[in-house]
């Protein structure tokens, strides 16, 4: 079984009068992981392919299928992604009335023995990623972009989900320090053994990919693959 399978996927959409197709019988199957860049020009969908395997908008024909999962089939697809899903994405996956904190122990009931303790390794792991205290206990309507990147990486650390993806997080992560937190993240990652997809023209990030596939003129095509 694959962690992300998609077969023959067709995505198109009404641009004024005129039909714009973004994926024309595409197909891409990412095992367990597996490190996997895709690049491309601006708009050549590929923050639409990230949101269709978070099943965030569906195919408009062929199947899409996550940790064997048909995503048609996702009921309560918001719950679906916090538990499965790590998404770093400027759009934010998280939920926008709660706190920094309490997006990052999602899952874990106030009545548990060890909230106590997990509540502690979420303060250490925001601050460490330079929240305050008062930031922490905002809510994400309260933060920025990147603040709210942060939140979501803050929760892969906690939570270890099978499956991240991220699109194109130097946008929002830049400098020196932008790159060492995207270090750090691939690093644990990694380790953790997680199944990554991320979206970037970034020639360092590219590099570090076990596979790069280019999206273009409606498919992806392989350009880089690691030695085995």
């Amino acid at each position: 079984m694959f962690v992300v399978d998609l077969q023959n996927v067709l995505k198109q959409f009404h641009n004024g009068s005129e039909m714009k197709i973004l994926f024309n019988n595409m197909n891409l199957r990412v095992s367990e992981g597996e490190l996997v860049v895709i690049t491309g020009a601006e708009q050549s969908g590929k923050s639409t392919l990230l949101r269709m395997i978070a099943a965030m908008t569906p195919p408009n024909k062929g199947t899409i299928q996550i940790f064997g999962e048909d995503i048609l089939s996702i009921t309560r697809r918001p719950e679906w992604r916090l538990e499965t899903i790590g998404f770093v994405t400027d759009e934010g996956c998280l939920i926008p009335y709660l706190t920094a904190k309490q997006n990052v122990l999602i899952g874990v009931s106030q009545d548990d023995p060890l909230y106590p303790k997990m509540e502690l390794q979420a303060e250490q792991i925001l601050t460490d990623l330079g929240f305050t205290d008062a930031l922490m206990n905002e809510t994400l309507e309260g933060l920025d972009t990147k603040e709210q990147i942060l939140t979501t990486i803050a929760r892969i650390y906690m939570t270890n989900p099978k499956l991240i993806l991220a699109d194109d997080p130097t946008k929002e992560l830049t400098g020196e320090e932008g790159y060492e937190l995207l270090t750090q993240l691939m690093r644990f990652v990694k380790k953790k053994g997680s199944t990554v997809i991320m979206t970037s023209n970034d020639p360092t990030i590219i590099e570090g990919a076990d596979r790069v596939l280019q999206l273009e003129n409606c498919q992806l095509s392989e350009t880089k693959r690691a030695a085995q």
